[in-house]
């Protein structure tokens, strides 16, 4: 039973250093997310100075207030 417990907690061990090794990432490359949710920029480099159109409420509902 002293064997079953000690392989046990080897497994969990070994497993959880794996999952905290392992990276998401690729070397060199950056990460997929890193650019497609950075802030956009023009050709000169400049960042956007749009500002986002937040419609909380529908058209119709905005008509009556």
């Amino acid at each position: 039973m002293k064997g079953f417990k000690k392989a046990t907690a080897l497994c969990l061990m070994a497993t959880f250093g794996l999952i905290l090794s392992m990276s998401s990432c690729k070397t060199g490359e950056g990460c997929a997310n890193q650019e497609k949710y950075s802030v956009k920029t023009d050709k000169d480099g400049n960042l956007s100075t749009k500002g986002g159109k937040s419609n909380l409420f529908s058209k119709k509902n905005r008509k009556k207030r």
